[in-house]
C-alpha cells in the first residue's frame, strides 16, 4: 500500500495534466477560430490535437503513478479541466489575444517603417525629376513635372485584430 504523500503527489500530477490539456485545447480553439478551416482541415487539425494530447497524458500518468489507471487519475484530470475552464480559461485567452494583437501591431509598425524607408529614395528621385531609361542608357530629366502617386503607408490589419472586433 502506498503512503498518503505519494497518493497526493500523484493526484496533484493528474490535476496538472488536466490543466495542461485545457491550455492546449484553448490554443487549439483560438487557432480554429482565427483560421476557420474547412472540413478536411478540421479533421487533420483534430488528429494533430489528439496526437499531441495523448502522449502528453501518458507522460503525466507515468509521472504520477507509473502508468496505473485508477479512479483518482480520471478524477484528477477531470478536476483539472473543470478548474481550468471555470477559473483560468478566459484570462488566458484574453492574455493570448493581447499578445497576438501586440505582435501584430509591432509587425505592422515595422512593415510601415520599412515601406517608408523604401519609398524615401523613390520620392527623392521623383522630386528631382530624374528617370532611368532602358538599361544603362543614362539619366534623362522628365519633361513633364507630373508626380507619380506613391501610396500612403499601409494600415495593416491582421486576422487577430479583425477577429477581436467581431
Amino acid at each position: 500500500m502506498e503512503d498518503l504523500t505519494f497518493q497526493l503527489y500523484a493526484f496533484a500530477i493528474t490535476i496538472l495534466a488536466g490543466l495542461s490539456i485545457g491550455i492546449i485545447f484553448d490554443f487549439y480553439r483560438l487557432i480554429r477560430k482565427v483560421l476557420r478551416p474547412g472540413i478536411i482541415s478540421t479533421a487533420i487539425m483534430d488528429l494533430i490535437f489528439w496526437l499531441v494530447i495523448s502522449p502528453l497524458t501518458i507522460i503525466y500518468i507515468l509521472l504520477a503513478n507509473w502508468g496505473e489507471l485508477r479512479f483518482y487519475v480520471f478524477l484528477g484530470i477531470s478536476l483539472g479541466l473543470v478548474f481550468y475552464f471555470l477559473a483560468l480559461s478566459r484570462p488566458i485567452i484574453s492574455m493570448v489575444m493581447w499578445v497576438c494583437e501586440s505582435v501584430a501591431r509591432l509587425l505592422g509598425f515595422i512593415c510601415n517603417l520599412l515601406l517608408r524607408i523604401i519609398a524615401l529614395p523613390l520620392r527623392l528621385i521623383q522630386d528631382l525629376g530624374i528617370v532611368i531609361q532602358g538599361s544603362f542608357k543614362g539619366w534623362k530629366p522628365l519633361r513633364s513635372r507630373r508626380k507619380i502617386k506613391i501610396l500612403p503607408p499601409l494600415r495593416w490589419r491582421t486576422t487577430f485584430l479583425a477577429f477581436r472586433r467581431r
